[in-house]
C-alpha cells in the first residue's frame, strides 16, 4: 500500500515537471518559444528552451494574454504581469458600478444686464467716470475763463449746462480786453506837455531862466506855469507805458532834433542798468529802445523801468 503510495506520488510530480518543461510562451507575434521560465524582472523574462539554449530577453507587453495569465500562477512573474492582464468583463462590471456618480448642484441664475453704454454708465464705475469727466470739464472751463480774460464763473457755469461745448465756445471767442482805466496820476500826467518856447534874441537872456525857455506848462488852454528842470517821474506815482513816452516825449521822436531840444536828455533808471537817452528810436506795446549820444541803441522793457527823469546834458 506505501508502495502505490510513493508511486502515485512520483508520477504526479513527473506530470508536473513535464508540464513545466512543456511550458509554452507565446508572442503577440505569433512566435513561441517552448521550455521553462529561467529568469523575469521588470524589463522581461527570459527562457530556457528545451535544446538547452536561453532566448533572448522577451519584453512583457509581448506577451499574449493566455501566456501572460498562464504566468499569473508563477510566483517569480506573478508580480510583473498583473499590470498586462486585463480584469475579467464581470469584474469590469462590478468597478464600474462601484464608481461614484458625480452630480452638479443646482446653481443660482445669474441676473440679467443690459448691454449698452447707458446701462454701461449707470454702474459705480460709470458713474466715478462720469464724476471725473465732470470735474475736468469745469477745470477746462476755467483754464479757458483765464486764457481768454473772461469771468471764470460765467465759463465753468456754462461749461457745467453745456458740457465740452461750453469752454469749446469760448476758446473760439476773441480775447476779452478789458477797457482800461484812467489813472488820476497818468491824466494828470498827460496834460503836463513839453513846448518849446520862441527863441530869445542873441545876447539876451530868456525870461524867467533856462526852464522859462524851454517852456513847461500845463494844461494846455490855461495860462503857462514855469518850472525848472529836471523833472522825474517814478513808478507808483507814474504808469510807465507808451502812452506815457508818446504824450511827455514826443519831441524826442524825431530824427533830428531841434536847436531847443539839443540840450535835453532823458534819464532811464530800470533795476542796475541806467540809460542816458538823446532820443526814442522805437516803441513798442512792452518795451522802449533808446538811442544815446553814442549811437548805441539800448532796449528796456516797461515793466523794469523805476524812474524817468528829463535833464539837461550838463546836469548830473
Amino acid at each position: 500500500m506505501r508502495w502505490f503510495r510513493c508511486a502515485l506520488a512520483f508520477a504526479i510530480v513527473t506530470c508536473l515537471a513535464g508540464a513545466a518543461l512543456a511550458a509554452e510562451f507565446r508572442l503577440v507575434t505569433g512566435d513561441v518559444y517552448k521550455g521553462e521560465l529561467s529568469a523575469a524582472d521588470k524589463d522581461g523574462l527570459v527562457v530556457r528552451l528545451d535544446s538547452g539554449d536561453y532566448s533572448p530577453r522577451i519584453d512583457w507587453a509581448k506577451l499574449s494574454d493566455e501566456t501572460l495569465r498562464d504566468l499569473a500562477d508563477n510566483p517569480k512573474a506573478k508580480r510583473f504581469v498583473e499590470p498586462f492582464i486585463e480584469p475579467p468583463a464581470e469584474t469590469v462590471a462590478i468597478q464600474q458600478a462601484k464608481e461614484l456618480k458625480v452630480h452638479q448642484p443646482a446653481r443660482l441664475e445669474r441676473p440679467e444686464t443690459k448691454k449698452g453704454l447707458i446701462p454701461a454708465l449707470t454702474t459705480p464705475n460709470g458713474l466715478i467716470l462720469l464724476a471725473l469727466l465732470f470735474v475736468a470739464n469745469l477745470y477746462a472751463g476755467y483754464e479757458v475763463a483765464r486764457f481768454k480774460w473772461r469771468p471764470p464763473a460765467l465759463v465753468c457755469g456754462l461749461s457745467a449746462v453745456f458740457p465740452v461745448f461750453g469752454p469749446c465756445i469760448f476758446l473760439v471767442l476773441p480775447r476779452n480786453v478789458p477797457v482800461e482805466l484812467e489813472n488820476a496820476t497818468e491824466v494828470a500826467v498827460q496834460q503836463t506837455h513839453l513846448a518849446v518856447g520862441s527863441q530869445a534874441p542873441a545876447g539876451s537872456a530868456p525870461a524867467g531862466g533856462a526852464a522859462a525857455a524851454l517852456g513847461l506848462s500845463k494844461g494846455g488852454g490855461h495860462a503857462a506855469a514855469q518850472e525848472g528842470l529836471p523833472r522825474v517821474f517814478k513808478r507808483g506815482e507814474t504808469t510807465f507805458n507808451r502812452r506815457f513816452f508818446e504824450t511827455q516825449f514826443q519831441n524826442f521822436f524825431r530824427m533830428v532834433a531841434t536847436e531847443a531840444d539839443k540840450d535835453l536828455v532823458i534819464d532811464v533808471s530800470a533795476g542796475k542798468k541806467s540809460v542816458v537817452a538823446t532820443r526814442i528810436s522805437r516803441i513798442s506795446a512792452t518795451d522802449i529802445n533808446f538811442k544815446t549820444a553814442t549811437l548805441q541803441e539800448v532796449g528796456v522793457p516797461f515793466a523794469e523801468i523805476s524812474e524817468v527823469k528829463l535833464r539837461h546834458k550838463d546836469a548830473a
